[in-house]
């Protein structure tokens, strides 16, 4: 487990109401606060103040933190939907990469130097303030922001049924075809033996990239898509 100067359930440090009260600002957070999971292999640790790591990753025996501060995570913030797993701080959160899985919550700005990434669809990511990444890719992960979100790039043709609404017209793809296969490292896509040179032009992040090795780059931290 990773080690955090924080408060420990398991150790007695907080209680399930502390962890109620500090996450009821956001939807679904008591979901995760079952007492079947918490308190046996699981613990959950609360982080009085800021949190500056870096890297973080939730899962294994850690998987219910919260930051009452600010979380600065110089590297990739990674989490995971088995065990379940959620994060959520008070304040803003900034990352080199995000992946994403499990629940996030952030109650401010949520800042991605690089590549802010969902996977599945059991949970989701609330983020009440402004988002801002270089590059986006929400694969089939619910994103419910807050504020109109800044990204470099989108990837993913589903990428703005993802998101609210009032949002979607900001979740258009905005790499396409060959120029997006040049510009990513991840361009290895099962079906790409199959396209002819025209068909290329018109497929986006979903055929022609490989998920798995863009989720391998932003769990490492590095960029998805090559200057």
């Amino acid at each position: 487990m990773q080690t955090l100067k924080g408060r420990s359930y398991q150790r007695g440090e907080t209680t399930l109401g502390e962890l109620l009260t500090l996450t009821a600002g956001f939807a679904y957070a008591d979901i995760l606060l079952d007492d079947d999971l918490l308190g046996g292999d699981y613990d959950a640790v609360v982080v009085d103040g800021d949190l500056h790591v870096p890297s973080l990753h939730l899962g294994d025996a850690l998987v219910f933190l919260v930051v009452t501060g600010n979380l600065s995570v110089d590297g990739a913030y990674v989490d995971c939907d088995d065990p379940a797993t959620a994060l959520y701080v008070l304040g803003n959160m900034q990352a080199g990469s995000v992946y994403t899985t499990g629940m996030l919550g952030v109650q401010g700005n949520l800042t991605v130097a690089r590549t802010l990434a969902g996977s599945y669809n059991d949970y989701s990511a609330i983020v009440k303030g402004t988002t801002r990444a270089a590059v986006f890719y929400p694969e089939n992960h619910f994103f419910e922001f807050g504020g109109e979100p800044v990204f470099g790039h989108v990837l993913g043709e589903a990428a703005s049924h993802r998101v609210p609404t009032q949002w979607a017209s900001s979740m258009k793809e905005t790499l396409l075809g060959r120029a997006l296969m040049d510009r990513s490292p991840c361009a290895e896509g099962e079906e790409v033996p199959n396209f002819s040179a025209d068909d290329i032009e018109t497929y986006g992040a979903t055929a022609l990239l490989d998920r798995d090795s863009l989720y391998a780059l932003v769990r490492e931290d590095r960029p998805v898509l090559n200057d």
